[in-house]
């Protein structure tokens, strides 16, 4: 039995600390938690693009306090934005002003288009998630050992993670198992610093339609839960969507924002500056994207002789 103390699952999570607390944190606090920092009851909505096929891949999270009508927002997303990126051609005006207008904090995360993401070969992709899971059944063995209560959830849990070890042990479903790990540590860190900067005490996840809350009984959702704990240390209320890629989801206008986001982002050549895809995009990165230091921050994983790098980046659009 373990009793140690657990400082954080991943070494990422503290990269990421280095970024937002050193590049971001006077801007958000300045336009965006000065004003919600007393909020308790937050959502977060997430879209991905992750197919290697594009300049980027990309994981956008928004995060919204509980203060507005979802529904109307639906309603009114449905009337000026009625069709995912992909599938337009022209984005509407009113949509982008929605987007600037609403009390909601975007984080945008992208990844140069590799095989394996953030890792070289598969092999190093499986050692590394071998470690992440190991420290997860030990994770699971203090809560057992302090948590007795929670032994039902813990054994569910044991079983999904078995699920994952088999994946793994069997070299199946890699990539997907890749990005589960990619989204559900992002999620859960940016949760975190949510947690940090407000009062949050509940958070209800909504998830794109998507492959990944699929696999092991939608292990994702656990592991994005296990890493919020991982650094807030502490438990929240917290619930999540059960999407998956087929599945047709009351709130998939509400994801339209990040899916919009997603799609400008994964399409644009930050070398060249160049590579929109349509109209759509070069309208989001005029008018949402150039100079934005309010409410959407993007922040480039960059893997090169010296390591992992994240770096925050500042579109500038004419």
């Amino acid at each position: 039995m373990i009793d140690i103390y657990i400082d954080r699952i991943s070494p990422i999570t503290k990269l990421l600390d280095e970024v937002f607390y050193k590049s971001s944190i006077e801007d958000m606090k300045k336009f965006y938690f000065t004003y919600t920092k007393d909020e308790k009851e937050w959502l977060l909505f997430s879209d991905y693009y992750l197919d290697n096929e594009k300049p980027n891949n990309t994981i956008t999270f928004t995060a919204m306090p509980n203060i507005i009508n979802i529904l109307d927002i639906k309603n009114i997303i449905k009337s000026i934005a009625p069709k995912d990126v992909k599938h337009t051609r022209n984005v509407n005006q009113d949509f982008i002003k929605l987007i600037n207008s609403l009390p909601i904090l975007n984080v945008v995360f992208i990844f140069e288009p590799r095989k394996y993401y953030l890792w070289d070969s598969k092999d190093e992709l499986i050692f590394s998630l071998y470690e992440y899971i190991n420290i997860i059944y030990a994770y699971i063995e203090y809560w057992l050992k302090n948590e007795p209560e929670t032994k039902d959830k813990l054994d569910c849990l044991s079983k999904s993670i078995k699920c994952f070890e088999k994946l793994l042990f069997e070299e199946k479903k890699l990539k997907l198992l890749a990005r589960m790990y990619l989204i559900s540590l992002l999620g859960g860190y940016y949760s975190s610093f949510i947690h940090r900067e407000t009062k949050l005490s509940s958070l209800v996840w909504f998830s794109d339609r998507d492959s990944t809350n699929e696999i092991c009984n939608n292990l994702i959702r656990h592991l994005f839960q296990i890493n919020l704990i991982d650094i807030i240390k502490k438990n929240i209320q917290f619930a999540f969507t059960r999407s998956n890629s087929e599945s047709d989801e009351w709130y998939s206008e509400l994801v339209r924002i990040p899916d919009y986001l997603t799609g400008t982002i994964s399409s644009f050549d930050f070398y060249n500056k160049s590579g929109y895809d349509k109209e759509t995009h070069h309208k989001m990165l005029k008018h949402h994207f150039s100079y934005n230091i309010v409410n959407t921050f993007l922040y480039r994983f960059k893997i090169d002789d010296e390591g992992l790098r994240i770096q925050r980046m500042l579109i500038i659009e004419n």
